[in-house]
């Protein structure tokens, strides 16, 4: 189970969440234990476009990321390709 754009695992998406995934994606910064969390846009990939849709949410009223917005599993292939091995909620 997870929380989408929750990247860090904490229970909450927040200001720290993307600045996890940019972390990761451009300073060498661990990977996330749930990557699939990181997905906050859910098209399957992870790339900058996730950071920007969680920032986007959070601060300019863009839309929320998609299920599960609480703690629950996916069964989507995307999530599942994308695994989640540690972490989540």
């Amino acid at each position: 189970p997870f929380i989408r754009g929750d990247a860090n695992g904490d229970g909450t998406l927040d200001i720290s969440d993307p600045t996890a995934m940019l972390n990761w994606l451009f300073l060498g910064g661990a990977e996330p234990g749930c990557v699939a969390a990181a997905d906050s846009n859910a098209d399957g990939e992870i790339n900058i476009s996730d950071p920007t849709h969680a920032l986007n949410f959070l601060f300019l009223g863009g839309d929320a990321p998609p299920a599960p917005s609480e703690c629950a599993n996916s069964e989507t292939a995307n999530d599942e390709a994308l695994g989640c091995t540690a972490g989540g909620c």
